[in-house]
């Protein structure tokens, strides 16, 4: 059995994100999230996420961070403000349940302006808490 953690819950919240006809229009129709990093020249505006989990409780119970970086080039910050907002608004105390965890929640912790260089392009960071039950890996660690 092949146990992928990471893979479920950033598929869960992927399809979250991009399947959100409110973020699409923030957006300008389309909902471009990318993996740690955009690809070479994306098209303003896109999201980049990542999701770090570390083991802090008992081994059933896993926490971790979870980060959307919201990038965008505008005359002023009004699109990355709507875009900040619809993703609170969809992720923040939201429970999940994927294939491999069970019991998620997902709650804002902090968020804002990251400065750049280049004039016009706007960077906003938004960092969530998640914590979840390791459905799969528990059922491999407890039949070794």
């Amino acid at each position: 059995m092949t146990v992928d953690i990471q893979k479920s819950i950033l598929s869960s919240l992927y399809t979250t994100l991009t399947a959100d006809t409110t973020l699409k229009a923030a957006m300008g129709g389309t909902v471009r999230l990318y993996p740690v990093w955009a690809e070479v020249d994306a098209e303003f505006p896109y999201l980049v996420n990542k999701l770090d989990l570390r083991g802090t409780e008992f081994f059933p119970n896993q926490t971790g961070t979870y980060l959307v970086d919201i990038w965008s080039d505008s005359t002023n910050a009004e699109e990355t403000l709507a875009i900040r907002k619809r993703i609170v608004e969809l992720l923040d105390e939201l429970q999940f349940d994927t294939t491999e965890a069970v019991n998620g929640k997902i709650w804002k912790q902090t968020d804002g302006f990251i400065p750049e260089t280049t004039p016009g392009i706007w960077h906003y960071t938004i960092q969530f808490n998640i914590r979840f039950y390791r459905k799969s890996e528990t059922g491999v660690i407890i039949g070794r």
